[in-house]
C-alpha cells in the first residue's frame, strides 16, 4: 500500500500531484498551470503581467487625470447642452461622450494600463462629473427630483462606458 501523502502548503490535503520541475507535492489549491505541466507557486514564479501592475505614481496620475477631464466634461456639457437643446436625447449623447472622453484620457494617461483600480478611478471620475453638473442647480436653487433622474441613467451609462475603456 501507499503512504498517505499530504501537501506542504496546505497539511490536511492529501494530493500525488507534484511538480514538474522539482517534484515538490501540490495539491489542487496550490497548483499553477503552466504551458509544460503543473508546477509548484515557486517554480512557476507567478508575476502580474506590466499591463495590470498599477504603482503609486501611475494611479495618481489616473486620478489627476480623472479630475481635470470631469472638470471639463462638466464644462463641455454646460456650454453644449444649450446648443442640442432640440435635439432628442442631447443628454443622452452628451453623457457618452463624457464617459468616452474620461475613460479614454485617463487609459491615454497611464499608457494604456488596465485594472480594477483604474476602473474605480474613471467611475469616480464621471460621478464627479455629473456631481459637477448638478452643482449650479443645487447652489441656485433650481435642483429637483426631477433634473436627478433626468442625468441618472444618462450618469450610469457614462460610467459603463469609462469603465470599459480598462
Amino acid at each position: 500500500m501507499s503512504q498517505t501523502k499530504f501537501c506542504p502548503r496546505h497539511p490536511k490535503t492529501e494530493t500525488n500531484l507534484g511538480c514538474g520541475r522539482c517534484g515538490e507535492l501540490v495539491c489542487p489549491q496550490c497548483l499553477v498551470h503552466s504551458p509544460v505541466g503543473v508546477r509548484c507557486p515557486d517554480c512557476a514564479q507567478v508575476r502580474r503581467l506590466p499591463t495590470f501592475d498599477v504603482t503609486g505614481v501611475t494611479l495618481a496620475r489616473a486620478i489627476a487625470a480623472g479630475a481635470g477631464l470631469a472638470i471639463a466634461g462638466a464644462v463641455l456639457f454646460f456650454f453644449a447642452r444649450p446648443l442640442l437643446g432640440g435635439i432628442p436625447f442631447a443628454t443622452f449623447i452628451l453623457s457618452l461622450g463624457i464617459g468616452f472622453i474620461i475613460g479614454e484620457g485617463i487609459s491615454i494617461s497611464v499608457n494604456r494600463r488596465r485594472g480594477k483600480t483604474l476602473k474605480y478611478v474613471a467611475a469616480g471620475s464621471v460621478v464627479s462629473a455629473f456631481i459637477l453638473i448638478m452643482l449650479p442647480a443645487f447652489i441656485f436653487g433650481g435642483f429637483s427630483i426631477g433634473i436627478l433622474l433626468q442625468l441618472l441613467l444618462p450618469a450610469v451609462v457614462a460610467t459603463y462606458v469609462a469603465i470599459n475603456r480598462f
